[in-house]
């Protein structure tokens, strides 16, 4: 799980814009990359990912879109036969990556 800046959020009004360029505001964006072996290759499979979000979301917010991501991710997973059954439903909070 990496949450990191977002350095061009395509959100912005115009408003934001200008407090973003001053650095007054923030936004992240929120994937998971999992490591696998498929047919002895190593790959690294990407969640879609949430781009946009503001840095000082809500950590209820925030939790529900990393949920989101990992499911996304499980579901990638699935669809090339990883074997997800011995994953959490949800992450781990020590799994997740604060970029900066």
């Amino acid at each position: 799980m990496i949450i990191e800046p977002d350095p061009e959020p395509d959100v912005l009004l115009r408003e934001e814009r200008a407090a973003f360029d001053r650095g007054e505001i923030g936004f992240v964006g929120v994937h998971i990359d999992a490591d696998v072996h498929i047919r002895d290759t190593d790959q690294v499979l990407t969640s879609p990912g949430a781009w946009g979000i503001e840095d000082d979301v809500d950590t209820a917010v925030l939790d529900q879109i990393i949920n989101e991501e990992w499911s996304a991710l499980r579901a990638v997973l699935k669809t090339v036969g990883v074997p997800t059954d011995k994953l959490p439903l949800e992450i781990e909070r020590e799994w997740i990556e604060w970029r900066t």
